[in-house]
């Protein structure tokens, strides 16, 4: 179902660069291809994250106009993610260390003054066990 009202709008707004200017693979600058925005939902509030976007121009390269994302945007959220990795990881902790269920867990984001769907709670605890998953198997 979708959502039947406005997001609140970002309490935040801030403007993430690539740390590289030269292609990893030929050396040659990359130049920013364009903008995008994403916004963000933390624990914090909403915040809008303008990306700009860099590609190499070279023709002969192999990452020809392959997009080079910020890496700053990583530590935010997932990638398509739509909820902060704080979230997910409060999410995580109520189920696992508390062991509160799904709507106790949803209402505890409300109060936290987090807009959340208690379908999407069921997601984000599954990327929660994605990531746990993925942790454990670079372990071995």
């Amino acid at each position: 179902m979708a959502r039947k009202a406005c997001r609140a709008p970002a309490t935040t707004e801030q403007v993430l660069t690539c740390l590289r200017t030269q292609c990893g693979f030929c050396g040659h600058p990359v130049a920013v291809a364009y903008r995008t925005q994403r916004t963000i939902t933390t624990l914090q509030g909403n915040h809008l994250l303008t990306l700009r976007v860099r590609r190499c121009r070279n023709p002969t390269c192999g990452w020809y106009h392959r997009p080079y994302r910020p890496e700053e945007e990583g530590k935010w959220a997932l990638p398509h993610g739509e909820f902060g990795l704080d979230v997910i990881a409060l999410v995580g902790t109520l189920r696992y260390t508390s062991h509160r269920s799904i709507p106790e867990i949803h209402q505890a984001l409300r109060d936290r003054g987090v807009q959340i769907a208690e379908r999407t709670v069921t997601h984000l605890l599954q990327r929660y066990e994605e990531l746990v998953a993925v942790h454990l198997a670079d372990q071995r």
